[in-house]
């Protein structure tokens, strides 16, 4: 078979044919089908392509043959008197959650709070500033009060004294200039008995 002398037309054809199969949608969820509804609303499909509702009860009972428990019902972490100021805030840099090493010793502090006061639990709330959109700064802010979380559970703290919430920009300043900004970006420690 002879090639052409100028194989420039069939290359741009096989990269633009490469380039449109790429981008084409591949058919992923749609961020609808990845909510889930209220709990008479979701289903489980089992080996025969049946739909049937899924029951708390058994969930629940499978979770406790696993040794898992859900927590006490009447538990709620944001019911509790909460006290702010007592811990130090935790400062993030632009578009991070990870700790920075000069706020390491603000969660030793609390670690040692924590450890001292067995019967307080600690509501960890993320912010961010004004830039990006709603959605992705409430994603950051959950990432940073979560990166609290498994830093104090590093240092031996229990999971399940701690709560995440996420403020996102909620409580931004969109007039803040870059001073203001970089406050902005931050975990608050809550104490709540």
């Amino acid at each position: 078979m002879d090639l052409p002398q100028r194989p420039w037309p069939l290359l741009v054809g096989l990269l633009l044919a490469l380039f449109l199969f790429g981008c084409q949608n591949r058919g992923g969820p749609t961020p609808d089908a990845t909510v889930l509804g209220p709990s008479e609303d979701r289903f489980d499909l089992v080996g025969d392509g049946e739909a049937f509702p899924l029951v708390e009860e058994e969930i629940y009972g499978e979770l406790e043959e696993e040794g898992l428990f859900a927590r006490d019902e009447n538990f709620n972490i944001l019911e509790g008197e909460q006290i702010r100021g007592e811990l130090p805030v935790v400062y993030f840099d632009f578009d991070q959650s990870f700790i920075r090493p000069s706020d390491r010793p603000a969660l030793d502090e609390a670690a040692a709070y924590l450890e001292a006061n067995p019967q307080d639990f600690l509501l960890v709330e993320g912010f961010c500033d004004w830039k990006g959109t709603t959605e992705y700064n409430l994603a950051l802010g959950e990432r940073r009060a979560q990166s609290v979380v498994d830093y104090l559970t590093d240092l031996g703290i229990d999971p399940n004294r701690m709560e995440t919430l996420s403020k996102g920009d909620l409580e931004a300043d969109a007039t803040a200039g870059p001073e203001g900004r970089a406050l902005q970006r931050k975990a608050e420690l809550i104490i709540v008995r």
